[in-house]
C-alpha cells in the first residue's frame, strides 16, 4: 500500500504515564524530565534523508526560533558516521554517540514497523556555551534540555 504523502509532520501532546519507554521514574529527578510535554516529528517516506532533515531542523531552530547554535548539542546513533559527518561539515558541530536505548526510534517491535536511528537535538541553557560538560554527554547535563 503507498502512502499518497511523502511528507508528514506531526505535534503530539505527551503525558508520560508509563509503557513500553518508561521512565516515569525520573519525572522531578532532573529538570529534563515532564509529566507533559509537545514532541514534534518530521517523517519522510522517500522524499529526503538524513541532509535534507538535518537542514530543516537546523534551519527551523537558528533561523525561524532564533536559538544560538553555539547552545545545540547533537547526539547520534553510535555508528551513524554519516549524520555525525553532516553535523560536523555543515554546521562544525561535533556530536555526541549514544547508543540505542537513547537512540533508535521504534513504534513497537522492529519488524513491519517504523524504526531506525534518530538524532536528539538539545540546548545549552547554562552560563557559557563554549566550555559546557554537554559537548561530553548532553543527556546527563543538567544545564541541557532535549529538544522534542
Amino acid at each position: 500500500m503507498e502512502n499518497e504523502y511523502k511528507r508528514i509532520t506531526t505535534s503530539q501532546r505527551c503525558i508520560r504515564l508509563g509503557g513500553k519507554h518508561n521512565d516515569l521514574e525520573e519525572v522531578g529527578r532532573s529538570p529534563r524530565h515532564h509529566c507533559l510535554f509537545e514532541m514534534l516529528g518530521n517523517f519522510s517516506f522517500g522524499d529526503y534523508f538524513k541532509k535534507e532533515a538535518i537542514e530543516y531542523s537546523f534551519e527551523y531552530l537558528t533561523k525561524v526560533i532564533g536559538l544560538n547554535k553555539e547552545r545545540l548539542r547533537i547526539t547520534t546513533l553510535y555508528n551513524d558516521e554519516t549524520t555525525r559527518r553532516i553535523w560536523k561539515e555543515k554546521y562544525n558541530i561535533d556530536s555526541f554517540k549514544c547508543t540505542e536505548e537513547d537512540n533508535f526510534w521504534t513504534m513497537g517491535d522492529y519488524e513491519g514497523n517504523p524504526c531506525g536511528p534518530c538524532t536528539e537535538i538539545y540546548y545549552y541553557h547554562g552560563e557559557n556555551p563554549t566550555h559546557s560538560s554537554s559537548f561530553l554527554d548532553p543527556t546527563n547535563d543538567p544545564n541541557c534540555q532535549e529538544i522534542r
